[in-house]
């Protein structure tokens, strides 16, 4: 057992898991396969991951907002918050305080896609027609991942 102050001084650490995962298999995926491959696999685990978000539960953005944030607060992968603007449903998708030798820059396009895999397919899910666009840049930090035309 635990006893108190062990776990108060060390309750708080987290490992890196998921992210620095990410990095490994990014690396691993580079020695046979091209950026582009990279960043199209991340797009596709990202719809994967999309299925275990219970949207049978979404009535609005607030709540595909809570059901989203459950998912990347069980891999470790930060946070997200939802609007609509004029033209599209918008995220600003925060990945979390990583180190930055847990996230290598060459897993930056992966999870890039890996976000805006896991948004496409849940706007598609919940509705959205087949000719709007799904995007995503970095925004120093954030990944903002816009949904419209």
């Amino acid at each position: 057992m635990i006893q108190a102050p062990l776990h108060e001084a060390f309750g708080g650490t987290r490992s890196p898991g998921v992210p620095l995962l990410l990095s490994e298999v990014v690396a691993e995926l580079a020695d046979a396969a091209s950026a582009q491959q990279i960043a199209g696999f991340g797009f596709a685990l990202g719809q994967r991951l999309a299925s275990r978000v219970r949207l049978d539960q979404v009535n609005g953005l607030d709540d595909l907002e809570s059901q989203l944030n459950r998912l990347w607060s069980d891999l470790d992968l930060g946070r997200c918050r939802l609007h609509a603007d004029d033209t599209a449903l918008v995220v600003e998708h925060d990945p979390g305080l990583l180190p930055p030798d847990t996230l290598s820059p060459a897993a930056r396009p992966f999870l890039l896609e890996l976000v805006r895999g896991t948004f496409d397919a849940c706007f598609r899910a919940l509705g959205s027609a087949a000719a709007i666009h799904t995007s995503a840049t970095w925004q120093d930090r954030i990944i903002e991942v816009r949904h419209g035309h």
